[in-house]
């Protein structure tokens, strides 16, 4: 299938947040907007029949079930995305990098933040997505009015390379 390099190439697109200059709209984590739809002329809901069949077909398909995640996520059913991704991680743990990394932003857009914050930190003990998952956690923490460790995840996660993160630590930390 030609498609699933493309999405499993954009979910590395979803996790950076966007920072509002406005503290109080930051504290309530705008809904991640990845790419725009026409963007990548990609039709989700098509996309999810075809990995629905696909799976009909073969239950044990790993990569229909990663992606038919992704495509609910980016159609905003973010609950059927999460009772994928979990079926993915009880199937096969080879998958639990990408599939804990799409959990969390699952987590986050349901507002499920000590999950979310729970998957990142997850990916940083297994050292994976490192500037994303410092970046993402700190901002959770920054919710959660832990402004000591969402600093010191900012400073990390900008010390490696996340933008997002060296702008909120350089706004809310210095």
């Amino acid at each position: 299938m030609k498609i699933y390099p493309l999405l499993i190439a954009c979910s590395f697109a979803i996790a950076p947040f966007i920072i509002s200059d406005n503290a109080k709209a930051h504290r309530q984590f705008n809904k991640i907007k990845v790419s725009n739809d026409n963007e990548l002329n990609v039709n989700y809901r098509a996309l999810i029949k075809k990995y629905s069949k696909e799976l009909r077909i073969d239950k044990t398909n790993k990569m229909a079930l990663l992606s038919r995640a992704y495509a609910k996520g980016k159609i905003n059913n973010y609950k059927g995305a999460l009772k994928d991704i979990n079926s993915l991680i009880k199937m096969d743990s080879n998958f639990n990098k990408e599939a804990i990394y799409f959990r969390a932003w699952f987590h986050v857009n349901l507002k499920n933040y000590s999950e979310a914050m729970a998957d990142y930190s997850s990916l940083i003990e297994i050292n994976e997505y490192l500037k994303t998952s410092y970046s993402n956690r700190g901002f959770i923490k920054d919710i959660f009015r832990d402004q000591k460790g969402a600093c010191s995840d900012w400073k990390i996660g900008g010390e490696l390379g996340n933008q997002n993160a060296l702008f909120a630590f350089k706004n809310h930390c210095s």
